[in-house]
């Protein structure tokens, strides 16, 4: 009874399970521990689970899952939006101010933001895997960009406008609006007129 409601959980999500998710449906984490030791499972991470069946290994969507806190931005934000096709070597993600990022910090490129900006373009973005995940908007991506632009690599920053502005469900509203909250309404408008005339 307890296998089947776990594989029906599995089955949901494309491969995973968590802990939690088992706790939600009364399943003991014994049972989840006991299909890894039959190998019907494979732990991936602290209350992290999949069925290797379904060749799901999915970094992204494992690291948000332990790290809820934490926002997909800057070139990750780039690739799971489609602005870049380089594969980032290293995720780089968003937290709060304040936020200790000793566990994350071998792991990812943390930057760290004002609480009150911390929320502004949040949304789910599908993986490469089909898993959902939290990152920033396209037009948020793109300021944070401007704001970090000597630390950004021209040739992808340069590509990165070109293809959000081709984009048809690119926001300029929306762009203008966020550039504006985060003090880069000149820069933005800057970027957009001298690309208005290429």
């Amino acid at each position: 009874m307890n296998t089947t409601k776990i594989k029906d959980i599995i089955k949901q999500n494309n491969g995973i399970i968590t802990a939690r998710q088992a706790a939600a449906s009364d399943v003991d984490s014994w049972y989840l521990s006991n299909m890894v030791k039959k190998g019907e499972l494979e732990r991936v991470a602290r209350g992290v689970y999949i069925d290797v069946q379904y060749g799901n290994y999915d970094e992204l969507h494992f690291f948000q899952l332990k790290n809820k806190s934490c926002v997909y931005s800057y070139q990750t934000a780039l690739y799971l939006h489609g602005l870049t096709d380089r594969i980032p070597f290293i995720n780089e993600i968003t937290v709060k101010q304040g936020y200790n990022c000793w566990r994350i910090k071998d792991k990812v490129v943390a930057h760290q933001v004002k609480k009150e900006w911390f929320a502004l373009g949040i949304t789910r973005v599908k993986t490469p895997m089909g898993n959902y995940v939290q990152a920033y908007d396209m037009e948020r991506t793109m300021c944070d960009l401007v704001r970090d632009r000597k630390q950004q690599d021209a040739e992808i920053f340069a590509k990165a406008w070109q293809l959000y502005l081709s984009k048809g469900d690119k926001d300029i509203w929306n762009l203008r609006k966020y550039a504006k909250t985060l003090g880069v309404a000149q820069r933005v408008e800057e970027i957009l007129e001298v690309l208005a005339h290429e």
